[in-house]
């Protein structure tokens, strides 16, 4: 198979650079069996699509170049297993600071080994962090998407790498700054549903992923309607496999301008 034609950068996504080449995938996993995990279709995890070089190299730490070595097919020196020195705390750090709030602490490091994606539940647990408040997260890598997710939602994060196959990651939501709004005469709808003759409507344009995905599936998962009208940037490929999970399935997609219009239907039992 030939080497992947992309130019590498670390804003490039992964699944574009791997699309199609299983070689490439199997590399990705000798390099650090997280892979396994992360790029299994079964598993469906709700990241894999947005992954960027450059988080992936922090997820496999290896520097950059290694991992563009690695995806062009190029033999790659790895240090081999070295022992791990555990980060030292520092007085009234952050983890420390969350420990004596009590804040919520998730170890998601069983569910990523069962094959199951953790995404949701960590999502649903910073909903609830409050300004100020911290989260905290074990997982087996760094988890580098997601901590760029969180961080469009007003999210600062430090990790700590406690041991091999072991991080440990502490959110600090940051104070809201002061918005301006600006008056519109004609308000656009927002990501909140509304109820039209052929079915609710959601629209999820201009939203960061994969805050579309989620809208979607939590509005789904609240039930209550069974034909949905989903506007969107573009078709989303990743989000058909969560559906058909849920009982819903496709039914027509339009590209229209400025979005594709999507008719979602749950399927008859």
């Amino acid at each position: 198979m030939s080497l992947t034609p992309h130019t590498l950068v670390t804003d490039t996504l992964l699944v574009d650079v791997i699309a199609g080449d299983a070689e490439a995938i199997h590399r990705l996993i000798a390099l650090n069996p997280v892979f396994a995990v992360l790029l299994d279709p079964d598993h469906r995890n709700a990241m894999v699509g947005q992954i960027r070089l450059g988080e992936a190299a922090r997820v496999a730490e290896v520097p950059f170049d290694s991992l563009c070595a690695v995806l062009k097919g190029k033999p790659v020196e790895t240090a081999g297993n070295q022992p791990v020195v555990p980060a030292a705390a520092t007085p009234s750090d952050w983890f420390e600071q969350a420990e004596s709030q009590s804040a919520p602490h998730l170890d998601v490091r069983p569910l990523l080994a069962s094959g199951q994606d953790p995404f949701a539940q960590v999502m649903s647990a910073s909903a609830k962090v409050p300004s100020g408040g911290f989260l905290v997260v074990d997982a087996p890598f760094d988890p580098a998407p997601l901590r760029r997710v969180l961080a469009g939602k007003g999210f600062t994060s430090l990790g700590r790498q406690m041991g091999p196959g072991h991080w440990r990651i502490c959110w600090r939501r940051e104070e809201p700054a002061p918005v301006e709004v600006e008056e519109s005469p004609m308000p656009a709808r927002g990501p909140e549903p509304w109820k039209a003759d052929d079915g609710t409507h959601i629209d999820v344009r201009g939203l960061q992923p994969p805050e579309p995905m989620t809208r979607v599936l939590d509005l789904i998962d609240q039930g209550g309607f069974d034909n949905l009208v989903l506007h969107h940037d573009r078709e989303p490929v990743l989000l058909y496999p969560m559906l058909a999970e849920r009982g819903w399935s496709c039914l027509s997609a339009e590209n229209l301008e400025g979005e594709v219009r999507i008719r979602l239907a749950r399927e008859s039992s």
